[in-house]
């Protein structure tokens, strides 16, 4: 029978719960993590380049106008996906102030009831929310979408994923409180480089340990359904050095304990829409992150 429950943190690290047993149980193992990458080859062949993915990471590109049809936007990107066997994390935007008072109620209730008789996926609405409306604005939307969604299936996933860019010192993210959101997962688009070091992991990366404390940590429920919805690299000196970084991200998940790591982690290895290269692994560094889907997943 497990005993007690020990916080531990450490400075700038993603604080763990670290499960003790008696000397009759071993500690409980770490659960695999739901691997995804999103990459510039066709879902089909993903595998092949990342033995052991299980998921991707899809967007359905500008904010939605009211009348559209979120069902077959949806299919539009997930589809492949779905096709190759793997779970697709699927981005919509809408307008977050219509949003909020209803006007797409009925769009986002066709789309639960659809995705009733879809594989696995789970629905991000408006990814890194942080940078384009306040908490309160976002806190009203998304219970909305949520609300509506669940109440026409309550199997649906509709979850959170935050910019970790805005957690550290913007002012949208000043009081954490709006954001600590009840949803099904909880997401960070966590980009190291730039603004933050780019040898960080994410122990080291202040916005994503910020909003893990603020968010992850003080929501209830959201400590054992987070996890990185966009993980990236930029700005290294290398391809080897950059393989490095991978390489020690792996081995510090790894080593956290059961109940501490993510429940989901989507490595990103495209220009993105800002077109940037830098983002894009070498063959040293996308070996790493290879190796990465086979151990923790």
């Amino acid at each position: 029978m497990l005993k007690r429950t020990i916080a531990v943190a450490a400075s700038i690290t993603l604080a763990a719960t670290v499960l003790v047993a008696t000397s009759d149980n071993p500690v409980e193992a770490a659960a695999p993590v739901l691997m995804g990458v999103h990459d510039d080859i066709a879902p089909k062949d993903l595998a092949k380049r990342y033995p052991g993915v299980r998921a991707t990471r899809e967007f359905v590109n500008g904010v939605q106008p009211v009348k559209t049809n979120l069902r077959k936007k949806y299919a539009g990107v997930a589809q492949a996906s779905w096709d190759a066997g793997l779970i697709p994390f699927v981005s919509i935007k809408t307008a977050p102030a219509a949003t909020g008072s209803g006007k797409y109620d009925v769009r986002f209730r066709e789309l639960a009831v659809w995705l009733k008789d879809r594989p696995d996926t789970y629905f991000i609405w408006y990814h890194e929310p942080e940078n384009d409306m306040d908490g309160q604005t976002f806190a009203k939307a998304f219970k909305r979408v949520r609300d509506v969604m669940k109440a026409a299936n309550p199997q649906v996933k509709v979850g959170y994923s935050a910019m970790a860019f805005q957690w550290d010192g913007q002012p949208r993210t000043k009081d954490p409180k709006p954001w600590r959101v009840e949803a099904d997962f909880y997401g960070a688009d966590t980009y190291s480089g730039g603004t933050q070091p780019a040898t960080a992991i994410v122990s080291e990366h202040a916005g994503h340990v910020r909003w893990y404390r603020e968010v992850v940590q003080k929501t209830p429920g959201a400590a054992a359904k987070w996890g990185l919805t966009e993980r990236g690299f930029k700005r290294t000196k290398s391809d080897q050095a950059r393989a490095d970084e991978i390489d020690r991200e792996t081995a510090y998940l790894d080593g956290l304990p059961a109940g501490s790591r993510p429940a989901f982690y989507l490595y990103w290895n495209t220009k993105g829409t800002e077109g940037d290269p830098d983002l894009v692994n070498g063959p040293k560094a996308r070996a790493a992150v290879a190796r990465m889907v086979g151990k923790l997943g």
